[in-house]
């Protein structure tokens, strides 16, 4: 018990000489630990809120975007554009018999449209 006695007062001696290398060695736990927290906790929050936004758009969605697609099978550097037209709109509307709803949207880039306050 002695021994044990002997060490956490030359601990506490050891600490006391060197106060502003304690304060900061405690700090920077401190400040690692909070840091870890909040990261932790800005991701689960994040990950609940598309949860919820997902839920709220309804089960059994599906989207189509263009995109690019590989020109050889497994070639990732031939990529080349694809888009959707009308044709797959009314092909899927047509052929896919598990599919209840199709609603297309249609994007146009070369359209300007302006209003008085922004364009």
């Amino acid at each position: 018990m002695g021994m044990f006695l002997d060490g956490f007062v030359q601990t506490v001696r050891t600490l006391w000489a060197h106060k502003l290398r304690w304060f900061l060695t405690m700090f920077g736990i401190a400040w690692g630990v909070g840091s870890l927290l909040l990261l932790v906790g800005l991701g689960e929050g994040f990950r609940s809120g598309n949860r919820k936004q997902l839920a709220q758009l309804g089960e059994d969605v599906m989207f189509l975007f263009p995109g690019r697609a590989p020109a050889i099978a497994g070639n990732y550097t031939s990529m080349r554009p694809y888009f959707l037209t009308e044709g797959d709109y009314q092909a899927v509307r047509d052929e896919a018999r598990s599919v209840r709803n199709i609603a297309p949207v249609l994007v146009r880039g070369d359209l300007k449209s302006q209003s008085e306050y922004e364009t």
